[in-house]
């Protein structure tokens, strides 16, 4: 979008509205009518090829040629009315050096075109917004990017074609004088306002939508860093609870199911898994196949992050069990795992950008998910020791963890009842 908008003009202001006689639009837009006919003539006698490269499904000499047929029956232009002699659009299309008129097909262009002498000839308000709906319909299907227009090529191109029919008009039509001028002049200073609108409001959606895809893959407050510095400077936090989870045999199960069906049943589980880590106030950090991580106390401190994680590890193991139990023996059955302690958060990539904690509190997390047992929460001592009086809890000992030694481990049973009732 940002070469869209490169060299971006001031949109132009409109000339006052000025009432021009019927006669005169008349006489200005059939003379026009006449030049574009002798342009549909000419791009009904290109080949093929030209006119099949960018509409390979459509009839597009047919339709060209009914083209020329309406705009006949518009402008009363009976076939033996001599054509001018000479090719505005031709001359138009070669002073925008962008594309060779010969090798170019207009299809799109004229369909529209003929929406503007309607307009040229009746100037109402109802002609106006037909031309201008035509022209935010070709845009909306455009790809700008692939094509390398710009914005102001597009405006320039306009007074490009502006200036081929003003000249036109006073060459044939000298009686009209500035009247004449003016109903070209006025109708294509609205048409680039009107050009200018609709690529702002193409600019305001980009941007809006931008905006609420980054604050959905970081934190707002992250995003908001990003978009006013550029970059997110790595935070270390001295306090955090870490929480991972993942699914027995996952690999197996899916193994029997279609891909489609893999990612519903995923999407049930993780859709409720990111409302329970929202309500306790935790971030969730990513998802890698069935593990899904989140944290509590990052990107903001958290005033209890050991507490609010265990409640909220509780509750994704009710809510696991019970999605699991709708769906019979096929029910997948989750390991949670638990710990807390220090780590740095911060965000990686360039063109994806990613927000990430690192740290031994985060290794040790995921080893306690790994060393639990399916429809159990497993926690290290750090957590048990830190809400010991707050849950009930099932001592395990101690058990080896992978390239970390032994370290003791505890089941979280579920709350006591003091404090269950307490929460209510």
């Amino acid at each position: 979008m940002a070469s869209l908008l490169k060299n971006f003009p001031q949109a132009p202001n409109p000339m006052t509205d000025v009432t021009y006689s019927p006669a005169t639009r008349q006489a200005v837009s059939r003379l026009i009518a006449r030049f574009f006919l002798v342009h549909l003539q000419a791009e009904v006698g290109k080949p093929d090829k030209v006119l099949q490269e960018d509409y390979p499904n459509e009839p597009v000499r047919e339709i060209t040629q009914e083209l020329m047929a309406q705009v006949r029956r518009e402008f009363s232009l009976d076939e033996s009315e001599p054509l001018p002699a000479d090719n505005i659009f031709k001359r138009w299309s070669d002073i925008n050096e962008k594309f060779d008129y010969e090798d170019s097909a207009f299809f799109t262009f004229n369909r529209i075109f003929l929406h503007r002498l309607l307009d040229l000839r009746d100037g109402t308000s109802e002609s106006r917004e037909r031309h201008y709906t035509a022209m935010r319909t070709r845009f909306d299907g455009f790809d700008y990017e692939k094509q390398g227009f710009t914005v102001a090529f597009f405006l320039d191109s306009e007074g490009n074609l502006r200036e081929q029919m003003r000249q036109a008009v006073r060459d044939h039509l000298p009686e009209l004088g500035a009247e004449g001028d003016g109903v070209i002049l006025m109708q294509s200073r609205r048409l680039q306002t009107a050009m200018y609108e609709y690529f702002e409001g193409v600019l305001k959606a980009t941007l809006a939508e931008n905006v609420r895809l980054l604050n959905g893959i970081l934190p707002q407050q992250v995003a908001n860093e990003l978009k006013r510095n550029g970059f997110v400077k790595p935070v270390y936090f001295p306090d955090a609870a870490v929480i991972f989870t993942d699914f027995e045999r996952f690999s197996q199960f899916a193994a029997h199911l279609t891909p489609n069906e893999v990612l519903q049943r995923l999407d049930a589980y993780f859709s409720e898994f990111d409302r329970i880590v929202a309500v306790h106030g935790l971030e969730k950090i990513k998802t890698i196949g069935d593990s899904y991580m989140a944290v509590a106390g990052v990107p903001s401190p958290h005033r209890d992050p050991v507490r609010a994680a265990c409640n909220a590890a509780l509750e994704i193991r009710e809510a696991s069990n019970r999605i699991s139990d709708s769906a019979g023996p096929e029910g997948w059955k989750i390991r949670i795992g638990i710990h807390a302690g220090s780590l740095i958060a911060g965000v990686i990539g360039k063109q994806k950008f990613s927000y990430d904690v690192w740290g031994a509190t985060v290794n040790f997390a995921s080893r306690m998910e790994s060393s639990g047992e399916p429809g159990h929460i497993n926690v290290s001592a750090e957590i048990h020791s830190r809400t010991e009086s707050s849950y009930d809890w099932e001592a395990r000992g101690c058990h080896p963890v992978k390239g970390l030694g032994m370290a003791e481990m505890f089941f979280l049973l579920g709350k006591k009842t003091a404090e269950a009732a307490a929460s209510r």
